[in-house]
Parts: C-alpha cells; sequence; structure tokens
C-alpha cells in the first residue's frame, strides 16, 4: 500500500482517509501502533483522527458503517485506478501511446 499523501494546500490528511482509520481503529482490535505500520502514519495523527471522528460525528456513527456495497464500489475504484497507472507507465516504457483516443479518424488507406 502507498503511503498517503498529505493534501498540498493545508498540509492535512484527506478526511476520507481519516474517517477510515478512526472506524477502523473504533470497530476492530487494532491499535494506534498496527494501524500506524499500515498506513505509514504517525500514532499521533491516528489518536487525532480518533479525537476528530469523535468530535464530528455522534456515537452512533460507528454502527452506520458503509454497506458492503460501497466497499465493493471502492475496491472497484483503486482497482481502475491502478490499471490505469500500469497502463500509463507501460505507455511510457514503450514509448507508444495505448490509450485509444475518441474522436480521432483512422486514416484511409
Amino acid at each position: 500500500m502507498q503511503t498517503p499523501e498529505k493534501k498540498r494546500n493545508r498540509g492535512k490528511y484527506d478526511p476520507q482517509l481519516k474517517l477510515t482509520i478512526a472506524r477502523e481503529y473504533l470497530t476492530t482490535e487494532l491499535g494506534y501502533k498496527s494501524l500506524s505500520k499500515k498506513y505509514n502514519i504517525p500514532p499521533t495523527s491516528i489518536n487525532d483522527f480518533v479525537k476528530w471522528y469523535n468530535e464530528k460525528y455522534t456515537k452512533g456513527a460507528i454502527e452506520e458503517t458503509p454497506s458492503q456495497s460501497n466497499d465493493q464500489v471502492d475496491e472497484k475504484e483503486l482497482k481502475i485506478t491502478a490499471l490505469q497507472m500500469l497502463i500509463e507507465n507501460a505507455s511510457k516504457e514503450l514509448g507508444i501511446d495505448l490509450v485509444k483516443k475518441f474522436g480521432t479518424k483512422q486514416l484511409k488507406k
């Protein structure tokens, strides 16, 4: 898994990442250190994420975890992104364009 990137404009982590990590901490047996290793984020930041989550969301929000269909959508989006990156890297390494350009007409022979 790649190291999460901070937002460039404010230096804060993405709220979706904070939400994911805070929910994982609150709903699993994983502690700050294990989540720190998993996401490559300092344990103090994870502590801040949990505090942020508790302030922003009600106590009952833990039970409102996304359904499995949302998890499947996120997984599919992740796969699409990975495949797009793979195609881009292959295009650069091979020196040819592998992506179809819509709207261009083929030359008649």
